[in-house]
């Protein structure tokens, strides 16, 4: 919803990204019958509004969607571990306009989420 023109500030700001972070970890490790692509998403995007934040190349807000939406695409990625389905997802159900730029972006993002996902298993 924030890619489509919602302004929700408190949905992606530090302050979520610290209480999220532990809730999925302590959500995932407990077993419990939850998804966890939804918060891993979540996740992405909130660090990706931090990097938008420190870094001036995104201070414009069509930039801002672009790295949301390789964000997303990142995310999906490091929850199934298959980076052409996290650009698949962020094509279909994030964004609302996707140029083929932000789809380079998008898949190199996924390709690099899922390669630390192999690294680190």
């Amino acid at each position: 919803s924030i890619l489509n023109g919602f302004v929700l500030p408190d949905v992606v700001a530090l302050r979520t990204l610290c209480i999220k972070v532990p809730g999925l970890v302590l959500s995932v490790a407990s077993g419990m019958a939850l998804g966890k692509e939804g918060p891993l998403v979540h996740v992405a995007v909130c660090w990706a509004q931090l990097l938008s934040r420190s870094v001036p190349q995104f201070q414009n807000e069509g930039k801002r969607r672009e790295l949301f939406s390789a964000a997303a695409a990142a995310g999906v990625s490091t929850a199934f571990g298959a980076p052409l389905g996290g650009v698949l997802f962020s094509l279909e159900e994030v964004s609302s306009h996707f140029p083929s730029r932000t789809l380079l972006r998008a898949f190199t993002a996924a390709v690099a989420a899922a390669a630390v996902l192999s690294l680190v298993k």
